[in-house]
């Protein structure tokens, strides 16, 4: 599968895995089993479509489980980014629909993921702006099992993701 990019895509999405910004990571911990991790990420609307001068940003959120313990799976490389973020609309870059799902923290363990109700929506306002009244909101309401996450291209949220995923299984589980 790893043919099927050329080292310039393989470049573009290091550079949004390396570029992701996870603002805040839930503060309540995976204890065992299936536990929840919601985010919202943020990042800038770069549809060039739109025709705007200033497009603003996106916000998805939505609510990724994870299972801390280690699964046996028949086929432990047969799972690709539309298998784990079903899209009820599409939204997810077309070029990697197909990509495998993998992540460097886990290779010691495997570890169940699925996203579930993702929701998309548009914002005029820029997305550091956007960014800005996400985490008041969020420190305002006292949520504190929310994950906030900025992303330089939203229609590779996948790749954030992965980061994020990174971020609480380095804190947890090392």
């Amino acid at each position: 599968m790893a043919d099927l990019f050329n080292d310039e895509d393989q470049d573009r999405l290091k550079h949004i895995y390396k570029t992701t910004d996870v603002r805040r990571l839930p503060i309540t911990g995976i204890v065992s089993g299936y536990h929840a991790l919601p985010f919202t990420l943020v990042g800038p609307n770069d549809e060039t479509d739109s025709g705007k001068a200033n497009p603003g940003s996106l916000k998805l959120t939505g609510k990724i489980m994870v299972s801390p313990k280690l699964l046996l799976t028949l086929s432990p490389n047969d799972e690709r980014f539309a298998d784990m973020f079903p899209e009820a609309e599409p939204f997810m870059d077309k070029s990697i629909v197909a990509r495998m799902f993998s992540f460097s923290t886990a290779y010691k363990k495997n570890y169940r993921i699925r996203n579930e109700h993702l929701s998309v929506e548009e914002f005029p306002e820029a997305d550091k702006d956007l960014l800005n009244t996400v985490m008041n909101e969020l420190s305002r309401a006292e949520i504190i099992n929310m994950g906030v996450i900025w992303c330089p291209q939203p229609r590779f949220y996948p790749i954030s993701l992965e980061r994020f995923i990174a971020s609480v299984l380095d804190r947890e589980f090392r």
